[in-house]
């Protein structure tokens, strides 16, 4: 009996206790000395609430930056497709082009090779053909040359690996805008690159415009010889598509003269 008494007892003074804290703190609100004590409180907290916010404001930027960022790359690789789907578009008309205008006996033989201007010029014989200057010679589909003079049944080719040859290019997967050009030599030159730019073997190099050929045909791939010329400018040499070493057979893309 005494036992339940005092549980009781002590279960009343809890419950007492309890109230008074309640009663303390509601009269305790808004005076002075509660405002004083918040504000000591909050002058101790600040320290440590700044580094927080400091970093919660990287964090929330950093994930706002790779959001962006992921909406980019996906951008960039959609505008890549695209860009994919035109050069292919570009090729296929080019082939048409050269297709229309190939007849069964535009494929004519190499019938004069000087020696001592091996790189320079070629003769074909083009029968009663007649094109004018400017025309492409292709080897298939790779930029050989350009006709520069017709008389009879043949045609004077300049070679691409000729010094006096120059076609405007553009490297494929930049987009650099670009001149090439031979040495006499053999070699074929892409000049006036930017030093500055992403460039790899094994990019592609197109005609583009500022000449009479026409737009995307192939003239071959850059390597990974280099030269400076001047500062903030370097040549690249070209591996050409072209066989020009075997050369028998050439075509010519251009239009016949009437």
């Amino acid at each position: 009996m005494a036992e339940r008494w005092n549980f009781e007892r002590e279960l009343v003074i809890g419950l007492i206790c309890v109230v008074a804290c309640v009663l303390l703190a509601l009269g305790a609100t808004g005076g002075e000395r509660t405002r004083h004590a918040m504000d000591i409180t909050a002058s101790v907290l600040a320290p440590l609430e700044k580094p927080a916010v400091f970093v919660i404001d990287r964090v929330e930027r950093f994930r706002r930056w790779t959001s962006e960022r992921r909406d980019l790359l996906m951008e960039l690789e959609e505008l890549r497709e695209e860009n994919r789907a035109l050069r292919l578009q570009s090729g296929e008309k080019i082939s048409a082009e050269f297709k229309r205008r190939a007849r069964p006996g535009n494929r004519f033989p190499i019938i004069f090779r000087d020696p001592g201007m091996w790189w320079e010029e070629l003769r074909i014989g083009t029968g009663a053909e007649k094109y004018d200057p400017g025309c492409a010679v292709l080897d298939g589909s790779d930029l050989v040359g350009v006709i520069t003079s017709q008389s009879g049944g043949s045609s004077w080719v300049r070679l691409i690996t000729s010094a006096g040859f120059y076609v405007p290019v553009v490297v494929e997967e930049t987009r650099e805008i670009g001149v090439v050009t031979g040495d006499n030599e053999g070699g074929v030159w892409v000049r006036y690159l930017p030093s500055d730019g992403d460039y790899k073997p094994g990019m592609k190099i197109l005609t583009v415009l500022g000449s009479r050929l026409p737009v995307g045909l192939p003239v071959g791939e850059l390597t990974s010889e280099r030269r400076t010329v001047t500062a903030g400018v370097d040549e690249f040499r070209v591996k050409t598509g072209a066989d020009l070493f075997r050369l028998q057979y050439v075509s010519v893309l251009g239009g016949l003269q009437p």
